[in-house]
């Protein structure tokens, strides 16, 4: 076996991050993944930041390992070609418009009517049955509605800052891939497929589950006065998010003995995090610092204070060596630009080189887990735009002659029609 999924055929309607990213990792695990943009290409490759025509960094990072076959899914005459790519499939993945899925009859019901084999994975944005279900959303607007923004904390002007971590989407494709692999494993005992939902709502609030608790009966009971009293009051004034944390913090204070020596500090040329998590690091870490340790449970925010005057006196490098050989968890604060280069995710595989026909050479994000007996490998770069539509279609059976009538009448895009024509314009200008 190439990988865990070699030989399962994935074909992906999807676009943005969640569907394409979660495709991205079935092709790392040696699935064969067609990918149907239309004809237009996929929205990501028309991206102001064009590489090549119809070719952005966008599209590349998460479309790799796969096959690219454009097809208009309006024209009636696309249908046949829809599901002769169903037919084949051992997974199928849409995070297309509750609306165009409804249209385009890529619903579970029939598609599981063509393929009753078929694992069927889709994505919303808040859910399948709740009362927000079908409403469209995308990372920033489910990062706000879920409290993943306020949580996350950056701000700019005064404002919830939303930056290119789109976590929200990248948590829910992961959740996603994880549903269809139990569904595969599920379909090999029973011989039956089954639909994997998954929600960006779901994701966001997945990755706060640290604050997702409330026991009745405890000291909960001001979350209550909070949310229904002071938050409301708060909105109305305008209030901005330092003056709601410093009301729900007169209600709930935070317990800093937890977060007095889990955290960032300051040294005398950088920044630090430091991870004494367990009662062992903690207590090596007062040792080590020569900090009052009885000041951990009688005064936290003193004992705080006290770490980090400690931590100013000595550069970053030497905190980072002295820590390490105390076995204390720690890692200087990184910028972001610099993994990309980091000889520790080389030999890990977390950054990878690739070459592409049109772009050229370049690096991004490797196979992100390992697995011993069956690796995972961050293989082809992503597809250009309709590189594989008269391979896939003549594979399916369709004659040169119906391929070329497909062509003809709009119903498919493929690179050869292309040769004597110019790209789709999003795609050639990039707008």
């Amino acid at each position: 076996m190439s990988g865990p999924f070699d030989g399962i055929t994935v074909v992906e309607f999807g676009q943005f991050v969640v569907v394409p990213f979660c495709a991205q990792l079935l092709a790392d695990a040696g699935a064969r993944v067609i990918k149907v943009e239309p004809v237009s290409g996929d929205p990501y490759r028309a991206w102001p930041d064009q590489l090549a025509p119809g070719e952005t960094r966008q599209f590349l990072t998460r479309n790799r390992g796969k096959e690219s076959i454009a097809i208009d899914l309006a024209n009636p005459r696309s249908r046949d070609v829809v599901q002769a790519l169903v037919g084949k499939a051992d997974v199928v993945l849409v995070n297309l418009s509750p609306a165009a899925v409804r249209r385009r009859r890529l619903d579970y019901e029939s598609i599981s009517a063509l393929n009753p084999r078929v694992v069927y994975g889709a994505v919303s944005a808040f859910g399948h049955v709740g009362p927000e279900a079908g409403l469209p959303g995308m990372d920033v607007v489910v990062q706000a509605r879920s409290g993943l923004l306020s949580s996350l904390a950056a701000e700019e002007d005064g404002l919830p800052h939303h930056s290119e971590v789109q976590v929200a989407d990248y948590v829910t494709a992961i959740m996603l891939f994880g549903g269809i692999a139990a569904a595969l494993y599920v379909r090999e005992h029973t011989g039956r497929g089954q639909r994997v939902d998954a929600s960006l709502l779901g994701g966001a609030l997945a990755i706060q589950n640290n604050a997702l608790a409330h026991v009745y009966g405890a000291d909960d009971d001001w979350r209550r006065e909070f949310v229904g009293v002071q938050l409301p009051q708060l909105r109305e004034r305008a209030a901005v998010r330092a003056e709601i944390e410093q009301v729900r913090r007169a209600l709930c204070p935070d317990t800093p003995v937890y977060t007095a020596h889990y955290r960032t500090f300051r040294t005398a040329n950088g920044v630090i995090a430091v991870g004494a998590g367990s009662p062992a690091t903690r207590d090596r870490l007062i040792e080590m610092t020569g900090v009052e340790g009885e000041l951990l449970d009688a005064d936290p925010a003193a004992f705080r204070a006290q770490l980090a005057s400690v931590f100013l006196t000595r550069t970053t490098a030497e905190w980072v060596a002295e820590l390490r050989a105390r076995d204390i968890p720690v890692a200087e604060v990184r910028h972001v630009e610099e993994m990309l280069f980091d000889p520790h995710l080389e030999a890990e595989g977390l950054v990878a080189d690739f070459e592409h026909e049109l772009v050229g050479r370049y690096r991004g994000l490797g196979a992100p887990f390992r697995m011993s007996a069956t690796p995972l490998r961050a293989r082809a770069a992503s597809p250009p735009f309709a590189r594989h539509t008269a391979g896939l279609l003549a594979e399916l059976g369709f004659t040169d002659e119906q391929v070329a009538q497909l062509c003809a009448d709009g119903a498919v895009v493929s690179l050869q029609s292309l040769a004597t024509d110019e790209l789709p314009a999003p795609l050639r200008q990039g707008t």
